[in-house]
């Protein structure tokens, strides 16, 4: 059985099983996610040597939450999102555009920009504390997969719907990594707990 920290990222009735398109086609944008020193991480396309967007975490209660702010360093370093992870949800801010989305960690959903409407999660690939993959899709089809490897040090995401204007785009990014860093927190939440039990 998983551990109970896990079930935040299972969809219920929905198998495991990678969409085909994934492995028939190329998507629209690919960003490669790299985890640096003091709590910094870096998207960038492949084969570019400037970063897209540069994220910042700040922990807040320790282990227990934190907040994590987006910036384009080729726009003077401006904010586009601020994530802002609590107990049971975490809030996207998108201040420029005056937008914000809220999403449970019991039901991963959420209604997107674009005339994308409601995305769901669904898990595609979990090692227990390991590498994870999950699928951002609509009611049929893929929008966007997130990737993170063992070490969550070195991952991916990629969007598959075409068609979108460039606010919805990085809408999508932004919502990427906040699945991923969402993950990474729920890990060191994990972590936090078992040496509570040991010392206890």
């Amino acid at each position: 059985m998983a551990p109970s920290w896990t079930e935040k990222f299972i969809t219920r009735g929905e198998p495991p099983i990678p969409d085909p398109l994934r492995a028939s086609s190329q998507p629209t944008l690919s960003l490669n996610y790299s985890a640096l020193a003091e709590h910094r991480r870096v998207l960038s396309a492949p084969g570019e040597h400037t970063s897209r967007y540069v994220v910042t975490r700040k922990s807040i209660m320790g282990a227990w939450r934190s907040k994590c702010s987006v910036t384009v360093p080729t726009n003077s370093d401006q904010e586009i999102a601020l994530i802002d992870f609590h107990a049971f949800h975490y809030d996207i801010k998108f201040p420029l555009r005056d937008h914000h989305i809220d999403i449970s960690t019991a039901k991963r959903r959420f209604d997107a920009s674009g005339g994308l409407g409601e995305l769901h999660w669904k898990a595609t690939g979990m090692q227990i504390a390991g590498a994870a993959s999950w699928e951002l899709r609509d009611e049929t089809s893929l929008v966007m997969v997130v990737e993170i490897d063992q070490t969550q040090t070195n991952g991916r995401i990629s969007v598959w719907r075409e068609k979108l204007d460039g606010q919805t785009m990085e809408e999508l990014v932004v919502v990427g990594i906040a699945q991923i860093e969402e993950y990474k927190r729920m890990l060191r939440q994990s972590k936090t707990s078992a040496v509570g039990v040991i010392l206890n």
